[in-house]
């Protein structure tokens, strides 16, 4: 017999085999309880949308998407999630009402529309950002991350490196796959301490109060009524503790305030102006553009787009 016929002869036989476990495996199958709902991978982390990046130096300018800086009082927000990976340096952040210290081999979650700030960055860091869309009930997982951070166990950090790799090669399916195996190694790992800052309590009722407040007068004779302390302690107690000045903490929440309200799509410009404590369209246009490097009317264009 040729070498070409035992080759047919051992195809077909495979083939006979694997038709026979196939309607053996189908047979086995027990009638369905429900016929529209059943095995699903919505329960999975499958981030979508993924982009990877690493910063390394701090970038001053007060406006713009491509640094992050300490000194510059930027505040940001955004409508997708932020994982970030101390792999290198320790710092500080402040996350809406808290503040976070960030150590070296430590992963923090940012939360869709979480308002967070950097306070304190080493002169020399590696923090690696992986920012991703996530929908469905994987969403609920990861909210053990609102607690704080995670410390990165070697299992986890050999995942990172999967996910890198598969990352780089532009592999989306893999990419996301891997992203979802680094977040369930983390489920069981151990929380970031995280130290107390001092007069941590006052810092954190003042955002408190400024946040929820963002339509009123938020002057600075206004707070310090309001928090029952001298205007001079309010100022130096917030810039001691939040790393920013109380002024610029309050432009810059009303600013991202704004961002969220102009993605939802519903309302005019100028009743967001007056939501977020902008005395004028044309006062809350300035600050806009002096932020984010665009008009109001032009952000929300850009997210429908994105949208």
């Amino acid at each position: 017999m040729s070498a070409g016929f035992l080759m047919v002869m051992r195809q077909d036989h495979e083939k006979m085999f694997t038709n026979k476990q196939l309607i053996e495996i189908a047979r086995s199958l027990p009638q369905p309880d429900d016929y529209f709902n059943g095995v699903d991978w919505g329960g999975e982390i499958l981030p979508r949308e993924i982009v990877s990046f690493c910063r390394m130096a701090q970038d001053h300018r007060t406006s713009g998407w491509d640094g992050i800086s300490a000194k510059a009082g930027r505040y940001d927000q955004h409508s997708r999630y932020v994982l970030l990976v101390a792999l290198e340096g320790n710092g500080s952040m402040g996350v809406e009402t808290n503040t976070r210290q960030i150590h070296k081999e430590e992963a923090h979650l940012l939360f869709p529309h979480q308002i967070h700030y950097y306070i304190d960055l080493p002169e020399k860091f590696t923090w690696l950002y992986v920012t991703f869309d996530l929908e469905g009930p994987a969403r609920q997982i990861l909210e053990l991350w609102r607690s704080g951070g995670r410390k990165m166990n070697d299992h986890a950090m050999s995942l990172l490196v999967e996910f890198l790799t598969e990352f780089q090669n532009g592999a989306g399916l893999q990419s996301s796959i891997a992203l979802g195996k680094v977040f369930e190694a983390m489920e069981t790992a151990e929380s970031a301490q995280n130290k107390a800052e001092p007069d941590t309590d006052l810092v954190a009722q003042i955002k408190k109060y400024v946040m929820e407040n963002l339509e009123d007068d938020l002057a600075m004779p206004a707070l310090s009524r309001a928090m029952g302390v001298s205007e001079s302690y309010l100022r130096a107690v917030f810039r001691d503790g939040a790393g920013v000045s109380l002024g610029n903490f309050v432009r810059s929440v009303r600013l991202v305030r704004a961002t969220y309200l102009l993605e939802q799509g519903k309302l005019d410009l100028g009743v967001i102006a007056g939501r977020t404590g902008f005395g004028s369209l044309t006062s809350f246009t300035r600050a806009f553009r002096r932020m984010y490097e665009m008009t109001p009317s032009s952000y929300r264009k850009r997210s429908r787009v994105e949208a």
